[in-house]
């Protein structure tokens, strides 16, 4: 192998490398440092034959206002929450960030024309699935970043932290 493919194999590998660990450290630093808010949403269709049970979780938040509707397929909507009782509720929707000191979410629109935010699935033991899926209440705390970025702290069924071997 000449000297100039070996270079170009270790840059395609560090870059690599390096894009598994900035993904990494944007998760860790907006569950360590992020706001947490508690969402509500309704499990769906928790079973996935190749990647064991899982709920598929839809947020009240992710549903677009009639004027955003007919955004394209991909684009940025921020939503500005704000508490109602013991879940936090879509305030705004804007097509740019909210001002400094506002709590929001940074979705993308998806083919359903509701709101992507990245934490819609959520893997569970093998046979645990229908636990989230036939719960009455399911509710999400999340971390957000200084950016919008969303990560799922824990779920929480019918009131209660979400403990498969507890059932």
């Amino acid at each position: 192998m000449s000297r100039r493919m070996t270079i170009l194999l270790f840059a395609v590998v560090a870059a690599q490398v390096i894009g598994l660990v900035v993904f990494a450290s944007v998760r860790q630093v907006a569950l360590t440092q992020g706001r947490e808010v508690t969402l509500q949403t309704v499990p769906v269709d928790p079973r996935s034959l190749l990647q064991g049970d899982y709920a598929i979780l839809d947020y009240e938040v992710a549903e677009l206002p009639e004027w955003l509707r007919e955004q394209p397929v991909g684009n940025t909507i921020y939503v500005t929450l704000r508490e109602c009782g013991d879940v936090w509720c879509a305030d705004r929707h804007d097509t740019r960030p909210p001002d400094s000191g506002k709590v929001f979410i940074r979705g993308h629109v998806d083919d359903r024309r509701r709101l992507d935010f990245g934490i819609g699935t959520f893997f569970v033991p093998e046979g645990t699935g229908r636990i989230v899926e036939n719960a009455r209440d399911v509710k999400v705390i999340v971390s957000l970043s200084a950016s919008g970025n969303a990560v799922i702290k824990q779920v929480l069924v019918d009131g209660a932290p979400f403990d498969p071997d507890n059932r």
